[in-house]
């Protein structure tokens, strides 16, 4: 960078873009080139956790619990019935690479719903995702690495209020929506999600903090696994920053511990 006439180099760079180019690899690449470390994931996990269909795929293929899915590509896709003979109604249908829920719908009835919403979801993504839904409490949690150690944050419940039927944009960002930062759940309960978040964070090769997010299932006794979110919210009123306070650290510890945790990187 330039800056009246004179060089400036970056120690590090600490990422808190949404959307491309930021959460799916672009920018993190490009840093890779010019040897900057930076907070978070590296490009291959951003670009695989940002294509939700890989990023379930890559899970259920490692042992984590994930919703039965299909994948309409757009151009490619005739048939309804590919959907009504395979999965279980209702279903959540959601562009495939995106983030805050946008052009998100839940279907309920296939013959009066299923239409419009796989039509909302082309308009924004040429690839779209039709998800069964998974009956349960919703938790979603931080987690980071500091010092070699993945640490996990308190627990987040999300109620999205009773005019709401999920958490779609308006309840994440609308106040439509109740987030109990702790959640007052059954330790047992709470011990299978963070043993489920850290497993995540494993075999995705997380760096930094990512906020993942579960739909725990009483009936089966586990936690499935919804999404990755490896730039999550920042805001005084988001998530993960709930839970750092929810432990007694400041953002600005906490930013530090990031940040030093990106000089760790090899060689650099």
């Amino acid at each position: 960078m330039i800056l009246d006439n004179e060089k400036i180099t970056f120690d590090a760079v600490f990422i808190g873009m949404h959307g491309t180019p930021g959460e799916d690899g672009k920018l993190q690449g490009y840093l890779d080139m010019l040897k900057i470390p930076y907070t978070g994931c590296d490009a291959a996990t951003s670009s695989l956790t940002f294509n939700k269909r890989y990023a379930v795929a890559v899970a259920g293929m490692a042992g984590i619990a994930v919703a039965k899915s299909v994948l309409l590509i757009k151009n490619n896709f005739e048939n309804p019935d590919e959907i009504i003979n395979t999965l279980k109604f209702p279903v959540f249908i959601k562009p495939n690479n995106g983030g805050s829920s946008i052009g998100m719908s839940k279907v309920n009835n296939p013959s009066d719903e299923l239409g419009h919403a796989i039509e909302k979801a082309f308009k924004e993504d040429d690839q779209v995702l039709v998800e069964e839904m998974i009956i349960g409490r919703e938790f979603t949690v931080g987690v980071f690495k500091s010092k070699g150690d993945i640490i996990v944050l308190p627990l987040t419940e999300v109620k999205a209020h009773s005019d709401k039927d999920f958490f779609d944009f308006e309840a994440k960002y609308h106040g439509k929506s109740d987030e109990v930062t702790p959640a007052v759940v059954d330790e047992n309960i709470a011990e299978k999600v963070r043993d489920a978040a850290r497993k995540v964070y494993t075999v995705f090769n997380c760096g930094g903090v990512v906020r993942i997010d579960f739909i725990y299932n009483e009936e089966d006794g586990r936690p499935y696994m919804l999404e990755v979110n490896t730039i999550p919210g920042q805001s005084e009123a988001s998530i993960v920053p709930q839970q750092v306070r929810a432990i007694g650290w400041n953002l600005k510890e906490f930013y530090t511990k990031l940040i030093e945790e990106s000089f760790s990187k090899i060689g650099w």
